[in-house]
Protein backbone atom coordinates (compact mmCIF):
# COMPACT_ATOMS: atom_id res chain seq x y z
CA UNK A 1 0.00 0.00 0.00
CA UNK A 2 1.30 3.35 -0.11
CA UNK A 3 2.98 4.52 2.67
CA UNK A 4 3.57 8.49 2.48
CA UNK A 5 0.89 11.36 3.47
CA UNK A 6 -0.53 13.45 1.15
CA UNK A 7 -1.09 17.22 2.75
CA UNK A 8 -4.71 18.07 3.15
CA UNK A 9 -4.64 20.77 0.42
CA UNK A 10 -2.31 18.55 -2.47
CA UNK A 11 -4.31 19.83 -5.18
CA UNK A 12 -3.56 23.78 -4.74
CA UNK A 13 -0.41 22.87 -3.53
CA UNK A 14 0.66 20.82 -6.92
CA UNK A 15 -1.03 23.67 -8.83
CA UNK A 16 1.24 26.25 -6.85
CA UNK A 17 4.43 24.18 -7.53
CA UNK A 18 3.52 24.26 -11.58
CA UNK A 19 4.05 27.70 -11.29
CA UNK A 20 7.09 28.89 -9.88
CA UNK A 21 8.96 30.82 -12.71
CA UNK A 22 12.50 29.47 -11.64
CA UNK A 23 11.25 25.66 -11.28
CA UNK A 24 12.34 23.98 -14.23
CA UNK A 25 14.72 20.58 -15.04
CA UNK A 26 17.33 22.82 -16.27
CA UNK A 27 19.78 23.39 -13.78
CA UNK A 28 21.95 26.35 -12.72
CA UNK A 29 25.39 26.28 -11.42
CA UNK A 30 23.72 28.23 -8.26
CA UNK A 31 21.84 25.30 -6.91
CA UNK A 32 24.84 23.11 -7.43
CA UNK A 33 27.00 24.78 -4.77
CA UNK A 34 23.79 24.77 -2.26
CA UNK A 35 23.31 21.38 -2.52
CA UNK A 36 27.49 21.08 -1.83
CA UNK A 37 27.65 23.54 0.61
CA UNK A 38 24.71 21.41 2.37
CA UNK A 39 26.41 18.33 1.83
CA UNK A 40 29.69 19.56 3.73
CA UNK A 41 27.62 21.38 6.36
CA UNK A 42 26.83 17.86 7.86
CA UNK A 43 29.64 16.22 6.34
CA UNK A 44 27.75 13.72 4.08
CA UNK A 45 28.28 12.37 0.63
CA UNK A 46 24.75 13.36 -0.72
CA UNK A 47 22.85 16.21 -0.91
CA UNK A 48 19.84 17.20 -3.07
CA UNK A 49 16.85 20.05 -3.81
CA UNK A 50 13.34 17.62 -4.39
CA UNK A 51 10.58 18.82 -5.84
CA UNK A 52 7.45 16.30 -4.70
CA UNK A 53 4.71 16.88 -7.29
CA UNK A 54 1.44 14.70 -7.73
CA UNK A 55 2.75 11.40 -8.25
CA UNK A 56 6.51 11.27 -8.29
CA UNK A 57 9.69 13.67 -6.83
CA UNK A 58 12.44 15.01 -9.48
CA UNK A 59 15.69 16.69 -7.91
CA UNK A 60 16.53 20.23 -9.53
CA UNK A 61 20.17 19.81 -8.13
CA UNK A 62 21.70 16.60 -6.51
CA UNK A 63 25.41 15.86 -5.85
CA UNK A 64 27.29 12.52 -4.47
CA UNK A 65 24.53 10.18 -5.80
CA UNK A 66 23.31 9.84 -9.53
CA UNK A 67 19.43 10.52 -8.86
CA UNK A 68 16.33 10.06 -11.59
CA UNK A 69 12.92 10.67 -11.17
CA UNK A 70 11.47 8.41 -8.77
CA UNK A 71 7.78 7.58 -7.21
CA UNK A 72 6.61 9.01 -4.03
CA UNK A 73 6.69 5.84 -2.29
CA UNK A 74 10.56 6.01 -2.54
CA UNK A 75 10.86 9.50 -1.43
CA UNK A 76 11.80 10.83 2.23
CA UNK A 77 10.52 14.35 1.09
CA UNK A 78 6.98 13.67 1.02
CA UNK A 79 7.16 13.12 4.51
CA UNK A 80 9.78 16.49 5.21
CA UNK A 81 6.59 18.53 3.46
CA UNK A 82 4.15 18.06 5.83
CA UNK A 83 5.29 20.56 8.32
CA UNK A 84 7.34 23.89 8.10
CA UNK A 85 9.57 22.21 10.61
CA UNK A 86 12.64 20.37 9.65
CA UNK A 87 12.92 16.62 9.88
CA UNK A 88 15.61 15.02 11.32
CA UNK A 89 16.38 10.91 11.16
CA UNK A 90 19.79 10.15 12.58
CA UNK A 91 19.43 6.54 11.68
CA UNK A 92 16.42 6.11 9.77
CA UNK A 93 16.56 2.14 10.48
CA UNK A 94 15.46 2.81 13.61
CA UNK A 95 12.65 5.09 12.73
CA UNK A 96 9.38 2.30 12.83
CA UNK A 97 8.32 5.46 10.06
CA UNK A 98 11.04 4.44 7.61
CA UNK A 99 12.26 0.75 8.46
CA UNK A 100 11.23 -0.66 5.68
CA UNK A 101 11.13 2.20 3.64
CA UNK A 102 12.39 1.13 -0.08
CA UNK A 103 15.34 3.18 0.67
CA UNK A 104 16.08 2.15 4.05
CA UNK A 105 15.65 -2.03 4.05
CA UNK A 106 17.89 -4.39 2.57
CA UNK A 107 17.86 -4.52 -1.07
CA UNK A 108 18.21 -0.96 -1.24
CA UNK A 109 20.77 1.66 -0.85
CA UNK A 110 20.06 1.63 2.67
CA UNK A 111 20.07 4.67 3.64
CA UNK A 112 20.74 6.24 7.26
CA UNK A 113 20.98 9.46 8.12
CA UNK A 114 18.87 12.12 6.78
CA UNK A 115 18.32 16.25 7.73
CA UNK A 116 16.23 18.19 5.62
CA UNK A 117 14.45 21.67 5.56
CA UNK A 118 10.61 21.97 3.74
CA UNK A 119 11.37 24.65 0.76
CA UNK A 120 7.96 26.91 1.68
CA UNK A 121 7.13 29.26 -1.38
CA UNK A 122 6.30 32.88 -0.34
CA UNK A 123 2.55 31.41 -0.80
CA UNK A 124 3.04 29.68 2.09
CA UNK A 125 2.86 26.25 -0.12
CA UNK A 126 5.52 23.71 0.36
CA UNK A 127 6.94 22.21 -2.87
CA UNK A 128 9.87 19.96 -1.89
CA UNK A 129 13.12 19.95 0.32
CA UNK A 130 17.08 20.83 0.85
CA UNK A 131 18.45 18.02 2.35
CA UNK A 132 21.63 15.66 3.40
CA UNK A 133 21.86 11.71 2.97
CA UNK A 134 24.29 9.59 4.42
CA UNK A 135 24.42 5.78 4.44
CA UNK A 136 25.62 5.73 7.98
CA UNK A 137 24.16 7.19 11.26
CA UNK A 138 24.59 10.32 12.13
CA UNK A 139 24.25 12.54 16.11
CA UNK A 140 21.51 14.69 15.37
CA UNK A 141 22.57 17.91 13.53
CA UNK A 142 23.25 21.22 15.80
CA UNK A 143 20.79 24.07 16.19
CA UNK A 144 23.41 26.36 14.36
CA UNK A 145 23.70 23.81 11.53
CA UNK A 146 19.93 23.50 10.97
CA UNK A 147 19.72 27.40 11.19
CA UNK A 148 21.85 27.35 8.63
CA UNK A 149 20.17 24.81 6.63
CA UNK A 150 16.92 27.06 6.51
CA UNK A 151 18.94 30.13 5.61
CA UNK A 152 20.05 28.17 2.32
CA UNK A 153 16.53 27.02 1.37
CA UNK A 154 15.24 30.55 2.33
CA UNK A 155 18.33 31.12 -1.03
CA UNK A 156 16.94 28.39 -3.30
CA UNK A 157 13.04 29.79 -2.79
CA UNK A 158 13.88 33.16 -3.61
CA UNK A 159 16.52 32.03 -6.72
CA UNK A 160 13.09 29.97 -8.44
CA UNK A 161 10.49 32.55 -7.64
CA UNK A 162 13.05 35.43 -8.90
CA UNK A 163 12.76 37.63 -5.70
CA UNK A 164 14.40 41.13 -5.20
CA UNK A 165 17.68 41.47 -3.53
CA UNK A 166 15.85 43.50 -1.31
CA UNK A 167 12.84 40.96 0.34
CA UNK A 168 9.73 42.75 0.32
CA UNK A 169 7.91 43.40 3.47
CA UNK A 170 6.48 40.04 5.60
CA UNK A 171 2.80 41.12 5.41
CA UNK A 172 1.38 41.06 8.95
CA UNK A 173 -0.61 37.78 10.07
CA UNK A 174 -2.87 39.95 12.54
CA UNK A 175 -6.04 40.08 9.85
CA UNK A 176 -5.66 36.07 9.85
CA UNK A 177 -5.46 35.81 14.23
CA UNK A 178 -7.98 38.36 14.14
CA UNK A 179 -10.21 36.29 11.74
CA UNK A 180 -9.68 33.17 13.71
CA UNK A 181 -10.51 34.25 17.00
CA UNK A 182 -13.00 36.06 15.70
CA UNK A 183 -14.63 32.65 14.34
CA UNK A 184 -13.69 30.78 17.22
CA UNK A 185 -15.52 32.83 19.70
CA UNK A 186 -18.71 32.89 17.56
CA UNK A 187 -18.33 29.09 16.99
CA UNK A 188 -17.73 28.10 20.67
CA UNK A 189 -20.49 30.73 22.07
CA UNK A 190 -23.33 28.86 21.25
CA UNK A 191 -21.59 25.58 21.74
CA UNK A 192 -21.44 26.62 25.30
CA UNK A 193 -24.98 27.78 25.71
CA UNK A 194 -26.13 24.26 24.07
CA UNK A 195 -23.77 22.24 26.14
CA UNK A 196 -24.57 24.38 29.34
CA UNK A 197 -28.11 23.69 29.01
CA UNK A 198 -27.34 19.85 28.23
CA UNK A 199 -26.06 19.33 31.35
CA UNK A 200 -28.81 20.95 33.44
CA UNK A 201 -31.78 19.27 31.50
CA UNK A 202 -29.73 16.02 32.13
CA UNK A 203 -29.30 16.18 35.79
CA UNK A 204 -32.98 16.79 36.16
CA UNK A 205 -34.29 13.89 34.41
CA UNK A 206 -35.45 10.88 35.74
CA UNK A 207 -35.87 8.24 32.85
CA UNK A 208 -32.92 6.62 32.21
CA UNK A 209 -33.29 6.54 28.46
CA UNK A 210 -33.55 10.14 28.41
CA UNK A 211 -31.01 10.21 30.53
CA UNK A 212 -28.73 8.48 28.50
CA UNK A 213 -29.81 10.84 25.18
CA UNK A 214 -29.09 13.87 26.88
CA UNK A 215 -25.16 12.18 28.18
CA UNK A 216 -24.52 11.54 24.45
CA UNK A 217 -25.56 14.87 22.86
CA UNK A 218 -23.11 16.39 25.92
CA UNK A 219 -20.68 14.05 25.02
CA UNK A 220 -20.85 15.31 20.69
CA UNK A 221 -21.34 18.81 21.85
CA UNK A 222 -17.49 18.19 23.71
CA UNK A 223 -16.22 16.35 20.43
CA UNK A 224 -17.05 19.55 18.28
CA UNK A 225 -15.69 21.80 20.65
CA UNK A 226 -12.28 20.24 20.53
CA UNK A 227 -12.75 19.51 16.86
CA UNK A 228 -13.45 23.46 16.33
CA UNK A 229 -10.16 23.98 18.55
CA UNK A 230 -8.37 21.65 16.33
CA UNK A 231 -9.12 23.16 13.37
CA UNK A 232 -8.27 26.31 14.50
CA UNK A 233 -5.04 25.45 15.85
CA UNK A 234 -3.79 23.16 13.20
CA UNK A 235 -4.88 25.14 9.89
CA UNK A 236 -4.03 27.68 7.54
CA UNK A 237 -6.70 29.57 5.93
CA UNK A 238 -4.24 30.68 3.65
CA UNK A 239 -3.46 27.65 2.10
CA UNK A 240 -6.21 24.88 3.07
CA UNK A 241 -3.97 23.43 4.51
CA UNK A 242 -4.69 20.88 7.47
CA UNK A 243 -2.19 19.49 9.77
CA UNK A 244 -2.50 16.37 11.94
CA UNK A 245 -2.28 16.79 16.17
CA UNK A 246 -1.08 13.60 16.41
CA UNK A 247 -1.45 11.06 20.20
CA UNK A 248 -0.89 8.05 20.72
CA UNK A 249 -4.01 6.27 21.07
CA UNK A 250 -6.42 3.06 22.28
CA UNK A 251 -7.97 2.67 18.78
CA UNK A 252 -10.44 0.03 21.50
CA UNK A 253 -11.70 2.58 23.49
CA UNK A 254 -12.09 4.96 20.67
CA UNK A 255 -14.36 2.95 18.84
CA UNK A 256 -16.27 2.18 22.03
CA UNK A 257 -16.66 6.04 22.31
CA UNK A 258 -17.89 6.42 18.58
CA UNK A 259 -20.06 3.52 19.28
CA UNK A 260 -21.50 5.07 22.68
CA UNK A 261 -21.96 8.29 21.10
CA UNK A 262 -24.29 7.38 18.14
CA UNK A 263 -25.91 3.94 19.40
CA UNK A 264 -29.69 5.92 20.05
CA UNK A 265 -29.46 7.85 16.86
CA UNK A 266 -28.58 4.80 15.23
CA UNK A 267 -31.52 3.20 17.10
CA UNK A 268 -34.18 5.58 16.20
CA UNK A 269 -34.00 4.96 12.80
CA UNK A 270 -34.77 1.06 13.59
CA UNK A 271 -31.34 0.18 12.90
CA UNK A 272 -28.72 -1.58 15.35
CA UNK A 273 -24.88 -0.84 16.25
CA UNK A 274 -22.89 -4.18 17.62
CA UNK A 275 -20.29 -4.05 20.23
CA UNK A 276 -17.06 -2.70 18.33
CA UNK A 277 -14.32 -5.41 18.31
CA UNK A 278 -10.44 -4.65 18.11
CA UNK A 279 -7.66 -6.65 17.36
CA UNK A 280 -4.83 -4.24 17.78
CA UNK A 281 -1.84 -4.97 19.10
CA UNK A 282 -0.60 -1.49 21.04
CA UNK A 283 -2.17 1.95 20.36
CA UNK A 284 -1.17 3.68 17.19
CA UNK A 285 -0.67 7.55 16.10
CA UNK A 286 -3.58 9.55 14.37
CA UNK A 287 -5.34 12.47 14.95
CA UNK A 288 -7.95 11.63 17.17
CA UNK A 289 -10.37 14.24 16.76
CA UNK A 290 -9.62 13.20 13.08
CA UNK A 291 -10.50 9.50 12.75
CA UNK A 292 -13.39 10.38 14.68
CA UNK A 293 -15.30 12.51 11.83
CA UNK A 294 -14.14 9.56 9.42
CA UNK A 295 -16.22 6.66 11.51
CA UNK A 296 -18.73 9.30 12.18
CA UNK A 297 -19.33 10.05 8.69
CA UNK A 298 -19.05 5.86 7.94
CA UNK A 299 -21.57 4.97 10.59
CA UNK A 300 -24.23 7.89 9.05
CA UNK A 301 -23.69 6.84 5.78
CA UNK A 302 -24.61 3.29 6.48
CA UNK A 303 -27.44 4.61 8.97
CA UNK A 304 -28.87 6.70 5.53
CA UNK A 305 -27.98 4.80 2.80
CA UNK A 306 -26.95 1.03 4.27
CA UNK A 307 -28.56 -1.91 6.11
CA UNK A 308 -29.99 -2.09 9.55
CA UNK A 309 -27.05 -4.13 10.91
CA UNK A 310 -24.06 -1.91 11.79
CA UNK A 311 -20.12 -2.60 13.23
CA UNK A 312 -16.95 -1.33 13.99
CA UNK A 313 -13.65 -3.09 14.02
CA UNK A 314 -9.73 -2.66 14.11
CA UNK A 315 -7.01 -4.98 13.37
CA UNK A 316 -3.79 -5.48 11.30
CA UNK A 317 -3.87 -7.06 7.85
CA UNK A 318 -1.32 -9.14 6.75
CA UNK A 319 1.14 -6.99 5.94
CA UNK A 320 1.10 -5.40 9.55
CA UNK A 321 -1.09 -2.52 8.31
CA UNK A 322 -3.79 -1.12 10.70
CA UNK A 323 -7.45 -1.45 9.24
CA UNK A 324 -10.56 -0.29 10.50
CA UNK A 325 -13.70 -0.71 8.97
CA UNK A 326 -17.26 0.06 9.43
CA UNK A 327 -19.86 -2.52 7.31
CA UNK A 328 -23.58 -3.21 7.25
CA UNK A 329 -25.58 -5.90 5.84
CA UNK A 330 -26.74 -3.45 2.89
CA UNK A 331 -25.67 -3.94 -0.80
CA UNK A 332 -24.80 -0.98 -3.02
CA UNK A 333 -27.61 -0.57 -5.84
CA UNK A 334 -26.25 -1.24 -9.06
CA UNK A 335 -26.10 2.01 -10.67
CA UNK A 336 -23.91 3.45 -7.73
CA UNK A 337 -20.26 3.64 -9.36
CA UNK A 338 -17.92 3.26 -6.38
CA UNK A 339 -15.45 5.52 -8.05
CA UNK A 340 -17.75 8.42 -7.98
CA UNK A 341 -18.16 8.23 -4.24
CA UNK A 342 -14.86 9.86 -3.39
CA UNK A 343 -15.81 13.17 -5.10
CA UNK A 344 -17.38 15.99 -3.17
CA UNK A 345 -21.27 16.71 -3.85
CA UNK A 346 -22.08 13.24 -5.44
CA UNK A 347 -23.28 10.65 -4.23
CA UNK A 348 -22.51 7.07 -6.06
CA UNK A 349 -23.06 8.70 -9.52
CA UNK A 350 -25.26 10.63 -11.41
CA UNK A 351 -26.58 12.67 -9.60
CA UNK A 352 -30.09 12.08 -11.28
CA UNK A 353 -29.81 8.66 -9.92
CA UNK A 354 -28.98 9.63 -6.19
CA UNK A 355 -31.27 8.82 -3.41
CA UNK A 356 -33.14 11.36 -0.69
CA UNK A 357 -31.70 9.64 2.41
CA UNK A 358 -29.78 12.73 3.25
CA UNK A 359 -26.06 14.76 2.47
CA UNK A 360 -24.13 16.39 0.01
CA UNK A 361 -22.18 13.14 0.08
CA UNK A 362 -19.50 15.19 1.16
CA UNK A 363 -18.63 12.56 4.01
CA UNK A 364 -16.83 10.02 2.08
CA UNK A 365 -13.99 12.48 -0.12
CA UNK A 366 -13.14 14.14 3.07
CA UNK A 367 -13.00 10.89 4.92
CA UNK A 368 -10.55 9.81 2.15
CA UNK A 369 -8.31 13.35 2.32
CA UNK A 370 -8.10 12.84 5.91
CA UNK A 371 -6.67 9.44 5.83
CA UNK A 372 -4.22 10.00 2.99
CA UNK A 373 -3.37 13.01 5.41
CA UNK A 374 -2.39 9.97 7.78
CA UNK A 375 -0.60 7.96 4.65
CA UNK A 376 -3.42 5.59 4.65
CA UNK A 377 -5.32 4.92 1.72
CA UNK A 378 -9.58 4.26 2.09
CA UNK A 379 -11.84 2.27 0.00
CA UNK A 380 -15.64 1.04 0.06
CA UNK A 381 -15.75 -2.85 -0.92
CA UNK A 382 -19.27 -3.94 -2.14
CA UNK A 383 -19.27 -7.33 -1.23
CA UNK A 384 -22.46 -9.53 -2.18
CA UNK A 385 -24.19 -9.71 1.64
CA UNK A 386 -22.56 -6.50 2.84
CA UNK A 387 -20.70 -2.84 2.33
CA UNK A 388 -17.51 -2.50 4.23
CA UNK A 389 -15.57 0.92 4.19
CA UNK A 390 -12.16 0.50 5.25
CA UNK A 391 -9.58 2.99 6.14
CA UNK A 392 -6.05 1.34 5.58
CA UNK A 393 -3.32 3.30 8.06
CA UNK A 394 0.67 2.24 7.34
CA UNK A 395 1.93 -0.35 9.79
CA UNK A 396 4.33 2.68 11.36
CA UNK A 397 1.36 3.99 13.25
CA UNK A 398 1.22 1.00 15.68
CA UNK A 399 2.98 2.01 19.24
CA UNK A 400 4.52 -1.35 20.40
Amino acid sequence: MRTHPIPFNEEARVAAVQHVPGLTRENEALFDALCDATAKLFGCPIAHISVVEQDTQWYKSVVGIELGEMPKNQSFCTHTIMTEQPMIIPDLSKDPKFADHPMVAEGGPQARFYAGVPLILSSGYRFGSLCALDLVPHDAPSERDMAVLKDMGRAIVAALEKAPAEPAAVPSDQGQSAFLTLVGHELRTPLTIVHGAMRILESRLDDQVSKKLANSSIKSSEHLSTLIDSILKFSNINTGELQLNEQSTNMAKLLDDVQQNHQFSVAEVGKTITTPTSDMHGEILVDQEHIKICLTSLMLNSVLHGGDEIAISCGHDPAGNVEICVSDNGSIDDHVELAELYKPFIVGGDVEKRGTGGGLGLGLPLTRKLVELHGGEFEVRAEPTQTVAIIRLPKWRTVN
